[in-house]
């Protein structure tokens, strides 16, 4: 749980702390020109061993300096070394006949049982089964459902990094994709198939309104949920462990799924059937939990839509389809200058900065818990209910003992074991092997730039755990996360990576290598509502601290004390990875250092971090053959050839008929990008599979030293 700081004991010595913080950085700071005047580059390339392993099995009084696995000494690290790794292509559709013919497909239905006891007992109100795209209630529509095979194909891969079933998702289940997509217009329009499957009837989907459906749910199930706007910072109940208002504790909590698109987007049949799949299952069927709301740049800031209502219906008609107007809010970068005054013009712009717009529409949109930033390069293979469902269960019963330092590093089950395991690993680093033998070097509590002083809101340790060694992995376990992400939460500084200095308003001379601040590349984010006030909050207020996009989450977060997950989905790879080498690739910066006195650089919890990240420049092609990464090639290769697509020999109708259909368990894939249905393809064309955001990074890339620049000559840098 957490305490107001005048609550906590830990915030009765907090001025203090922040004068040993001003001391410590004046020292770092002389300490850090003489490093430069001895020559920064060989200090930085110097500081860092070899990755220390933790392998399964070992005690910690047997873990190792040297890594059990070591790449050849002639490798270049700048190259990948995953084509020395057998292919495990073939196993993604191996057997499919096999299972399809012998097992009956199901309907597939991961909602709770809403009208018994057990629900009924722990929360408020009645579900009411609502109303879907073909007029009839969900309960009662099998051609609105979503149907699965039990099982999946006979030696299917097993992905390196991450599991699903930890996490809570059945991954003994795989989707064909007429039973995924079929009742979201699939169907007639797709080749291929399971023999026997009955395709719904088609609809004009142009005369379905989402937001009437998804008001009308809400408001037959209103008594299920408390809609009044959610706290700000300086409310009362603002700090109310995250869980919301606590009088209604009972009342099942409600998200917002913001789709992000933008005037120019393409919305393909592909995506059309994602989307309306992401609205029947998250929102319609579960009686309201979810809202989908389709948040629209628009990229000419001169259009008046905030000034004229007739023009901002034009302008949403004219670029959105029919059925998604009514769930649409439109928005431009015209806002910032008057919303966030102090942050500077230049970073405003999307990529630097799309959490402005979210923070707005949280402001705009208060009456949900969370917010949920839904890229529309996202597809995912299973059902979407159960993966945020999954999601929000795993994240709540994360303790906060040593969370930031699971955070930033992979899971990786062939390597680490139970996930019990790997908690214990993590931790021994913390406690036995640092260089004072004691715990305290892990994050416990807000961890604040060196000039911010402690805020009335921060949350901090309860007092029967104001150590970590008082801690036996109680607090936060109950706590709604303010931050889930998919991948790990990175120290970037030092890192490659692109973005790593890029952040405003933070006065360089006591900050000499930045604020503390943690990463997560992909932006599928969930954020709750208190943690989108505290980001809108330190915009809004002198001296305007900013970040860019994937750092500023979590480290408002780090800065705050709020609590932070890491969910270790499963990302699947096209070569087998061996356990070893995926440990030292993938969390590499795990070594054996102390804090960096010189540069003032904080080096804690670096699992996937360090001088040597994956995340860097160099190394980050080792997600190239993954399917979840903002350049991962397979992801789309997969996706394809499970819509029908024939690619590099596997896949299409042809192949079909002689292997089966692809048949994956729940998979998240990124990026997917304009993948059209195989008949309308007319010529298969290899096409650059990187999204808006591969293109803004290797622009990013190309003027790193500009971009670099142009964050320390921003106001108060």
């Amino acid at each position: 749980m957490g305490f107001l700081a005048s609550e906590s004991p830990t915030a009765s010595t907090s001025l203090n702390t922040f004068q040993k913080r001003l001391v410590l950085s004046l020292v770092g700071l002389s300490l850090f020109a003489c490093t430069f005047l001895l020559g920064h580059s060989t200090f930085r390339k110097t500081q860092y061993s070899l990755p220390l392993n933790d392998h399964l099995g070992k005690t910690t009084s047997q873990l190792s300096e040297s890594p059990d696995w070591k790449p050849p000494l002639e490798w270049d690290p700048t190259n990948p070394i995953y084509y020395a790794f057998e292919s495990s292509a073939t196993k993604y559709a191996s057997n499919v006949n096999d299972l399809t013919s012998r097992v009956p497909r199901l309907e597939y239905n991961p909602y709770p049982n809403y009208n018994g006891l057990d629900y009924r007992s722990r929360h408020a109100g009645n579900y009411v089964s609502c109303q879907g795209p073909r007029g009839m209630r969900l309960n009662e529509s099998l051609n609105d459902a979503v149907t699965a095979f039990k099982g999946k194909p006979k030696d299917f891969a097993k992905a390196p990094l991450g599991s699903a079933s930890v996490v809570g998702i059945d991954e003994d289940v795989c989707f064909e994709r007429h039973g995924r997509f079929d009742a979201y217009g699939l169907g007639l329009n797709a080749l291929g198939g399971v023999t026997g499957q009955n395709t719904p009837p088609s609809i004009d989907w142009d005369e379905v309104d989402w937001g009437k459906l998804q008001r009308q749910c809400v408001d037959e199930n209103q008594d299920r949920f408390d809609l009044r706007p959610r706290p700000k910072p300086g409310d009362s109940s603002y700090n109310n462990t995250g869980l919301g208002l606590n009088e209604t504790a009972i009342k099942a909590k409600r998200s917002a799924v913001l789709f992000r698109s933008y005037d120019g987007m393409k919305y393909n049949p592909d995506l059309l059937r994602t989307m309306r799949s992401v609205v029947t299952e998250l929102s319609l069927a579960s009686g309201g939990e979810h809202e989908a709301f389709l948040l629209v740049q628009i990229k000419d800031i001169n259009v008046p839509i905030f000034e004229n209502t007739q023009v901002y219906e034009n302008v949403k008609q004219q670029v959105v389809p029919k059925e998604f107007w009514n769930i649409t809010v439109l928005w431009s970068e015209a806002l910032w200058p008057k919303l966030y005054p102090l942050v500077p013009e230049s970073s405003t712009n999307v990529h630097f900065s799309q959490w402005l717009p979210v923070q707005w529409f949280a402001q705009k949109y208060p009456h949900f818990d969370h917010y949920w930033n839904w890229e529309m390069d996202v597809r995912y293979t299973g059902h979407h209910y159960e993966l945020l469902k999954a999601v929000d269960n795993w994240s709540r019963q994360q303790p906060r003992k040593g969370l930031w330092e699971r955070n930033s590093r992979f899971y990786i089950p062939s390597y680490h074991g139970d996930y019990k395991n790997f908690t214990r690993v993590v931790q021994s680093k913390y406690q036995s092997e640092n260089p004072w033998n004691r715990d305290d070097t892990s994050i416990w509590g807000p961890n604040p730039p060196v000039t911010q002083q402690p805020l009335p809101f921060d949350v901090y340790p309860p007092a029967m755990a104001a150590h970590p060694s008082k801690d036996d992995f109680e607090w936060g376990v109950g706590e709604d996360a303010d931050l889930i992400t998919m991948l790990p939460m990175f120290n970037p500084d030092p890192t490659h990576y692109v973005w790593n200095y890029v952040h405003w308003n933070y006065p360089l001379f006591l900050n000499p290598a930045g604020p503390p601040r943690r990463t997560t590349i992909i932006t599928f984010y969930r954020l709750s509502h208190r943690l989108l006030s505290m980001m809108h909050y330190e915009n809004s207020r002198t001296p305007g601290h900013h970040m860019s996009s994937e750092t500023w989450p979590q480290s408002t977060a780090l800065h705050h004390g709020f609590k932070a997950v890491y969910v270790p989905q499963s990302i699947f790879m096209e070569r087998e990875w061996p356990a070893d080498a995926a440990n030292f690739i993938f969390n590499n910066g795990d070594t054996k250092r102390v804090i960096d006195g010189f540069s003032g650089m904080d080096l804690r919890g670096e699992g996937s971090g360090g001088w040597e990240s994956v995340f860097g420049l160099e190394r980050e092609h080792n997600f190239d053959l993954s399917t979840w990464y903002y350049r991962a090639q397979f992801a789309t290769k997969l996706y394809k050839r499970y819509l029908g697509h024939e690619v590099d020999g596997v896949g299409g109708a042809l192949w079909e008929r002689e292997y089966g259909t692809y048949c994956l368990p729940p998979m998240l894939l990124h990026p997917i990008k304009e993948v059209q249905d195989p008949e309308v393809v007319q010529v298969e064309e290899e096409e650059d599979d990187q999204d808006d955001e591969t293109d803004d990074r290797v622009e990013a890339i190309a003027e790193s030293e500009k971009v670099e620049k142009e964050g320390q000559d921003a106001p108060g840098k």
